[in-house]
Formats: C-alpha cells, structure tokens, sequence
C-alpha cells in the first residue's frame, strides 16, 4: 500500500483579506476606460481582483502549517523583505510563521488592486512564489494547471498567466 502524502493547508483555508479585496473589485467594476474587462462585456464577469486574489491564495501554502515546505518559507521570506525595502512597509518579524502569513495575505490584497496589477516587481514576487509553491508542492510541470470550472468570460485564464 502507497503511502497518503499530506499537504499544508493553502491560505485560502486559513484566511483571506476579503473586505480589501472586495474594495478593489468593487472600484474595479466602476472603471469604463482602459480596464481590460472592457473589452469584451460579459453578462457574469467576475473581477479581477477577487480572481488574482482567490488564484494565488489557493495556491500558497500557509506558512504557518507546520507542513508547509521550508524552502516557500525561504522563497516568501525574501519576496516579501525584498518589495518592503523597494516599495516601503511595516517591518515584520519573519521568524514567527504567522509574520510570514500576514505578509503574504497583506501583498494579495494589495496586488489585487488594479492600479498595481501591473507593477514588475508584483507581477515577478507572484510568479516566484506561484513556481516556488508548486516546485515545492510537487506539481508535475513548470506551472500549476488553473481551471475555470465555470468556463466564463476568461477572467480565472486571464489571472492565471
């Protein structure tokens, strides 16, 4: 008999900065121009922002489950010191596992802003951490596979690449 492989529990299981989040989606629906959602109008467009944030917290895992794998740790630890010191921020205190947590859950709000979707330095500590967590994870490819089980108007798509 094969042995069962546990996993840590994703942030989404733990926590989500939903009233942040849902800040951002709600002034997300009210921009007309240059968004991308208005490109092609679709009936039941979820936001962008709820998609970012929702993607990349069920792909994290939290870091303060004591099996989450050390080197994401390692991987978020740097991300995170690394856009405080470029963009500013409160200084944390890394060798607690719930800092860490807070960090990334303060950054997945933030990144779900659409003014800041489209920072290099958001776009590259997401990346790194989406590949860092699936590397560590034991995902099979490059990149997770990101399903829109809905089959919508491509927002989860979208989010994902």
């Amino acid at each position: 008999m094969s042995e069962i492989r546990k996993y840590p529990k994703r942030l989404i299981e733990v926590d989500l900065p939903i009233r942040k989040i849902s800040e951002h989606a709600r002034r997300e629906k009210s921009i007309r121009h240059g968004h991308i959602s208005t490109l092609h109008i679709w009936w039941a467009r979820r936001p962008l922002a709820a998609c970012r944030a929702v993607i990349l917290a069920s792909l994290w895992p939290d870091p303060a489950d004591e099996l989450c794998p050390e080197s994401f740790r390692i991987a978020a630890i740097a991300k995170m010191t690394g856009l405080r010191v470029c963009r500013g921020g409160r200084q944390r205190d890394f060798r607690d596992t719930k800092e860490i947590r807070a960090a990334l859950l303060d950054f997945i709000a933030d990144f779900s802003n659409w003014d800041v979707s489209s920072d290099a330095a958001c776009i590259e500590t997401s990346r790194a951490l989406v590949a860092s967590a699936n590397e560590t994870m034991g995902g099979f490819s490059e990149k997770p596979l990101v399903l829109d089980p809905f089959a919508g108007g491509g927002t989860i798509p979208l989010e994902r690449a």
